[in-house]
């Protein structure tokens, strides 16, 4: 065989045939390596499957099936992998060799069914269930129930045989399935309903008592290895929680009844399930919150921190537990030997995002000490990763405008001694820029950072922001007048108005022109009129931000909102049917800033302001608040005025250097 004619992950496959017999060698870390370079060569996140899997899998059918080789269930998983991944896409990425390879290899891969090593007859279980779908592997399967005498296999079994009713709509199976929800082992209940909702999702609704005891009641010896539910009590609950998360009652009901556990480990692991119904959901914070609150006095660190970090993501809705917050401010419990935030740090958190004062003092004795118990920048996570990190410290303290004058002094000596880290530099900056004229104290120290290539945007906005009181930073800004945001600030002071115009409005007519740089424009108002011919071409840009701020930025200078809206509310209409981007939010927070009243804008503020489901593209934290942003935006436009504690810029424009 030419391998070299083949392709795999990272181009031609003639190593595999050398990785093949690395997999073989009786040297326990060559083979482990050479299987681990294999996979990401054949595999890696799947997506398709490659002519060099197609090849090699007679030779990994032979590895799985040598008693000598190491690792053979590691070498069933990777089959698996591939034979699933070849059930999941479309035709045209599955490699035409694939199936005529799988069929040859057929009945050598069913008899490691019956695999004298258990771990191995796991791996198959999976393989055979989903990868192998033919009635050969139907009535192996059905056989291997009958004789399987290993606890953890059997429960195997059934995940197995609930994989097969889901594409073989084996009735005959499916109510073997039914009988096993009256078993006398929870597990094995929890098994079946796991098994009969892969066809059928309503029978984990219906049967979410079996899943709580299951849950419970559930030994880890006897799941630890499993294929479907093993690695510990976090799997466990995050697998059987999914089932129900497209309910919300049933996941609240999921979520409470799990968190009762006497093992710390599935109580945390619930309140990472919380989490989730949470982010979904914007209806079930009623019942879930009174739980998070009581489990700020959990034992467990890492549970404490979960409940108080929860309440942070629920902002205001979190108000009755502030007294609950204050005593736990000071709780150094740390969450884990790789996670130095401490329950205290939520906390602080919790009672900013409510804006209570008792959240000044941790802030600014975080400010002042050496662990500031946030980040310095923020981080962004994709929605399916449920991950619960603190923001950046920026991001807690820019909506804290009601406080600035009980901590701008931390904030303006924390900036001073950032002058080696830009990155805490430029996020203080912003905090000074969303402040506005009531943080003018810090403008000696934002001053400096003028000179630094990497601050000096944000401390130029910062300056900017602070207004007319700023005019003596003029010099420094005049240095870098033909920079967008230090332009922007000589008109906000003030300083050399005409100057900035003339800066601004040349910039629109360039090519790789930035949205950020367009949104300055709007703040010009009526003196960026040479401009409007330029902000129509670029309302029709391809690139969606590029359209929002050319729109917003028309409508500020033109006085005309006419033609802006029609375009914000075609870029935001997309949130009315769950579907959110960061710049959907933007346009329809352009709309609300616009007073936006017509009929299409209040059917799309309506849906918003309907939805049972949270709108956001981000996960973690930032759910929450780009649900907030646009529901707030919504509201506004139907009301025709901003909530309290609605977001707080000192001039209309959104600084687009800010969240």
């Amino acid at each position: 065989m030419d391998w070299s004619r083949l392709e795999h992950n990272y181009g031609d496959a003639s190593d595999v045939p050398g990785l093949l017999r690395g997999c073989a060698s009786p040297d326990a870390e060559t083979a482990s390596d050479s299987l681990s370079d294999l996979s990401d060569s054949l595999f890696h996140q799947g997506g398709w499957v490659c002519s060099a899997a197609s090849a090699a899998l007679p030779g990994l059918v032979d590895l799985a099936g040598d008693l000598a080789v190491h690792g053979r269930r590691d070498v069933v998983e990777l089959i698996s992998w591939l034979a699933g991944t070849a059930t999941e896409v479309s035709e045209r990425f599955v490699d035409p060799g694939w199936w005529p390879a799988l069929d040859s290899v057929r009945p050598r891969l069913l008899a490691l069914l019956e695999d004298a090593d258990p771990a191995v007859r796991r791996a198959a279980i999976s393989l055979v269930a989903d990868g192998i779908r033919h009635p050969e592997s139907v009535a192996m399967l059905r056989c291997r129930w009958t004789v399987e005498t290993d606890r953890t296999t059997r429960i195997d079994l059934v995940f197995g045989l609930g994989a097969v009713v889901a594409w073989s709509q084996d009735e005959g199976l499916r109510q073997c399935l039914s009988a096993l929800l009256t078993d006398d082992d929870p597990l094995t209940r929890l098994a079946a309903v796991h098994a009969l909702a892969a066809s059928d999702p309503a029978v984990a609704t219906d049967k979410v008592g079996l899943l709580i005891s299951g849950v419970l009641n559930a030994d880890i010896a006897q799941y630890r290895e499993s294929e479907w539910i093993g690695h510990g009590p976090a799997a466990l609950v995050h697998k059987t929680g999914s089932l129900v998360l497209g309910d919300p009652a049933t996941a609240t009901a999921f979520s409470l009844g799990i968190a009762r556990s006497d093992d710390a480990a599935k109580r945390v692991a619930a309140l990472s399930h919380v989490q989730q119904v949470l982010s979904q959901w914007r209806t079930t914070s009623e019942e879930l919150l009174p739980l998070l609150a009581a489990h700020l006095d959990d034992e467990s660190p890492e549970a404490r921190y979960r409940a108080a970090a929860l309440l942070a993501c629920v902002g205001e809705q979190g108000a009755p537990y502030a007294e609950q917050l204050i005593a736990r401010t000071t709780d150094h419990g740390v969450r884990d030997a790789c996670n130095a935030r401490t329950v205290g740090d939520a906390a602080v958190w919790a009672l900013a995002r409510q804006h209570h004062p008792g959240c000044v003092p941790g802030l600014v004795r975080r400010l002042s000490g050496s662990s500031l118990g946030f980040s310095y920048a923020g981080s962004y996570y994709d929605r399916t990763i449920p991950s619960l990190e603190q923001p950046g410290i920026g991001e807690v303290l820019i909506p804290l405008c009601g406080h600035v004058d009980a901590l701008l002094d931390a904030v303006i000596a924390r900036l001073a001694k950032a002058h080696c880290d830009a990155i805490l530099a430029l996020n203080l900056c912003q905090v000074i820029a969303a402040w506005g004229p009531s943080a003018t104290a810090a403008l000696p120290v934002v001053a400096r950072f003028l000179d630094d290539d990497r601050v000096r945007p944000s401390a130029a906005l910062a300056i900017g922001a602070l207004g007319p009181a700023a005019a003596g930073a003029a010099d420094g800004l005049r240095r870098h007048a033909s920079e967008p945001a230090a332009a922007w600030a000589l008109w906000r002071t003030d300083a050399d108005p005409e100057r900035a115009v003339t800066v601004l409005t040349d910039l629109v007519s360039r090519p790789g022109l930035r949205h950020t740089a367009i949104a300055l424009l709007a703040d010009l108002g009526p003196e960026a009129a040479s401009c409007v011919g330029d902000l129509r071409t670029l309302s029709r840009s391809a690139d969606d931000w590029t359209r929002t701020e050319a729109a917003y930025a028309l409508a500020r200078i033109t006085g005309d909102p006419t033609e802006p809206v029609t375009i914000l509310t075609d870029l935001a209409y997309p949130l009315a049917h769950g579907e959110c981007r960061p710049v959907r939010i933007a346009a329809l927070c352009r709309l609300a800033d616009l007073e936006a009243t017509d009929d299409r804008v209040r059917e799309l503020a309506q849906a918003v302001v309907d939805s049972e489901r949270r709108l956001a593209y981000f996960g973690g934290w930032r759910t929450f608040t780009e649900d907030e942003q646009a529901y707030t935006a919504a509201t506004t436009l139907l009301v025709g005025q901003s909530p309290p504690n609605a977001a707080n810029t000192s001039t209309h424009i959104r600084f687009p250097y800010l969240p």
